[in-house]
């Protein structure tokens, strides 16, 4: 117990002792350190962003994980962004998607792999341009045309009381859709950021083969009018 407080009685003593030599030193600065960085702050918020501030690309993570992890699907993007007055983004992104599904109930099984393609436009709403901080809304339309491979059990023919196959490969679909992006990013070091969004997908215009529909579309998720998504993304300026 004694040693614990000799140690508490130590501190506080030396503490005190150099207490007076920092408020001299800052009564001697005159406080100007901190008016100093409030001026370079005031300078570059005074300043106007380049009408082309450069080129990012980026990666997504998340399709990454999903592969790791064994997921019914995945798939992986990298993006491009053009950077006009810090405030708007023209966006074109390339992916790559795959599914291969086992219905848990039915056997049925769906199997595909195609790339895919979205570009659209982000608007950055953050006024603080010179941070590198962005938060931004947008919207892209995209498109995949893509082959896929169906097949179930098989059903007993009730004629001929005989199994009956159900299994048709390389059928062809295409998908066109739109999104509304929501999205935030954060500079950690000079050209190096993360960033992640969430999108909400409508489909605008399908088609698909007679003989059943595909269970995934590469790029826009399980088959469906509407679909929720999202991406975590490395980022990087050049």
């Amino acid at each position: 117990m004694y040693p614990r407080t000799l140690k508490y009685i130590s501190v506080i003593a030396i503490s005190l002792f150099f207490f007076p030599f920092g408020l001299q030193a800052q009564q001697a600065d005159g406080g100007n350190g901190n008016e100093r960085i409030a001026e370079a702050v005031k300078d570059l918020a005074d300043q106007k962003p380049p009408v082309f501030g450069g080129v990012s690309v980026s990666a997504d993570l998340v399709g990454v994980l999903m592969n790791v992890l064994n997921s019914d699907y995945s798939q992986a993007e990298v993006a491009a962004k053009l950077n006009f007055k810090e405030k708007f983004f023209p966006t074109f992104e390339l992916g790559y998607g795959r599914s291969d599904y086992e219905g848990a109930e039915t056997g049925n099984t769906y199997k595909t792999q195609a790339p895919y393609f979205r570009i659209g436009m982000d608007y950055n709403f953050t006024k603080k341009w010179y941070t590198g901080n962005r938060l931004y809304v947008g919207l892209r339309y995209a498109f995949t045309s893509f082959k896929y491979d169906i097949s179930s059990p098989g059903f007993a023919d009730p004629v001929w009381d005989n199994e009956v196959p159900f299994a048709f490969n390389g059928l062809s679909a295409n998908a066109h859709w739109g999104e509304v992006v929501f999205g935030l990013e954060t500079r950690i070091w000079k050209i190096f950021h993360l960033g992640w969004n969430v999108r909400y997908k409508v489909r605008i215009n399908h088609s698909e083969a007679a003989q059943g529909t595909p269970w995934y579309v590469p790029g826009f998720g399980k088959y469906g009018n509407t679909c929720l998504g999202g991406t975590f993304n490395i980022i990087f300026d050049i």
